[in-house]
């Protein structure tokens, strides 16, 4: 497999053009000075998420399996984590851009880029 490809719930492939990872931390409520002047740091869980960006070139049949992908409301995702160095598989949500998919004279489908984003539900 290539770091480009993602598998989700084990079954269903998704090729991209290009793969990004965002790797958020977040302070949380208890973080801060004291009475004291003692800084105390609470840092939450990171819930890591990952972008594919899909270019012009897809068929049919690809963005039907993109669309049924972001329709999940929460899936199994297979991929390669830049962190880690090596493929894990984390459960996330998909969010997308709009995907605006056109039909060329010829029967042919065309579809604007656009990104497909994983959220970590369970944090690490």
């Amino acid at each position: 497999m290539q770091k480009y490809e993602v598998v989700i719930n084990d079954n269903i492939t998704l090729v991209a053009d290009g793969i990004g990872w965002e790797y958020p931390q977040t302070d949380g409520e208890g973080s801060g000075a004291t009475d004291e002047n003692v800084m105390i740091r609470e840092v939450l869980p990171e819930r890591d998420k990952i972008t594919l960006r899909f270019e012009k070139d897809k068929t049919e049949a690809e963005i039907r399996t993109i669309l049924d992908v972001r329709a999940l409301d929460e899936c199994e995702v297979n991929f390669y984590d830049l962190r880690a160095g090596e493929r894990l598989t984390k459960t996330m949500y998909p969010v997308a851009d709009a995907i605006n998919a056109h039909m060329l004279v010829n029967g042919e489908f065309v579809c604007e880029p656009f990104e497909l984003r994983f959220i970590q539900t369970v944090p690490n």
